[in-house]
């Protein structure tokens, strides 16, 4: 298994999700989670939010003697509510039952409100989590600059994921530029499948023309060292070492197994530069809750 792929199953649980052009029904859920952990899947990233994925993944692990990472969300959070802690330990029982594991090993808040990251009630409920066994390590997943800096100073929070990608590695670079430990997971690498369909970039985001610039930038790049634009992703984004998880979103086993390849291609010390050069400024486009209103 590479221990740096990561299967994120929002798809799983919301067919709709996302923007990828692959709209062909996947039949038998369980199967693909099956065949991915064959294929070098290391991680499963699921959550209560993503419909009944934390299910599917429970009924495809249960006659699994070795069980893959997990990880899984907390949501629904409210600021200064004194049940927060009750609440907090409740929502990771069910996930623990429904995924069918004794405890999660990353337990992600799906919130990144700051007043969220930052309440005292959520950070006594992580505290919780630990004391009882419940999780192995908690985590945050943030949108901004500002959240990320709350995360990474607070030092309540062993992993973080942020949004990366082959055209935006801002949030990485302030993570490694901090000096901070934590655990990085890049999501969102391929902007939700949006990166694939130009069109969709036309209808979905109202300035798009950066995005579309910086695109066909990456398509002279790519053709100028004769590589595709997966394999130029993910072995950009496996060169990065303070990544320690890269999640992909995909319910296509051929999409995936082409990911995962993607990771062994090694990119010549100019390619990165080429790349880092590109990728290092931060770009408006790279949160999708700004997208209509840029």
């Amino acid at each position: 298994m590479n221990k740096m792929l990561c299967l994120g199953t929002a798809k799983l649980g919301m067919p709709n999700y996302g923007y990828s052009k692959n709209k062909s029904k996947l039949i038998d859920k369980e199967k693909f989670i099956l065949e991915s952990l064959e294929a070098g899947v290391y991680c499963l990233d699921t959550s209560p939010r993503y419909g009944n994925s934390e299910e599917i993944v429970g009924n495809a692990l249960k006659d699994i003697n070795k069980k893959p990472l997990i990880s899984t969300k907390i949501d629904k959070l409210k600021f200064g509510n004194n049940m927060t802690v009750i609440d907090m330990e409740k929502s990771i029982r069910f996930s623990v039952e429904k995924i069918g594991v004794e405890s999660i090993d990353i337990c992600y808040l799906h919130q990144n409100e700051i007043n969220i990251l930052s309440d005292q009630y959520v950070h006594d409920g992580i505290k919780n989590l630990k004391h009882k066994g419940l999780v192995s390590s908690v985590g945050a997943s943030v949108y901004s600059k500002e959240e990320l800096e709350y995360v990474i100073q607070s030092n309540m929070f062993d992993w973080v994921q942020v949004p990366v990608n082959i055209l935006d590695t801002s949030f990485y670079n302030c993570i490694v530029n901090s000096g901070s430990k934590i655990k990085v997971a890049a999501r969102s690498i391929y902007l939700q499948g949006i990166l694939f369909d130009r069109n969709a970039i036309y209808r979905n985001i109202a300035h798009n023309k950066d995005l579309i610039k910086s695109l066909n930038v990456l398509d002279d790049v790519c053709k100028t060292y004769e590589i595709d634009f997966i394999d130029l992703t993910m072995s950009y984004l496996s060169s990065l070492k303070n990544l320690s998880s890269i999640i992909v979103g995909t319910t296509s086993i051929d999409n995936l197994k082409k990911n995962i390849n993607g990771m062994d291609v090694t990119l010549s010390n100019e390619l990165i530069m080429v790349i880092g050069e590109i990728s290092a400024k931060e770009k408006s486009w790279t949160n999708p809750r700004c997208w209509d209103s840029l």
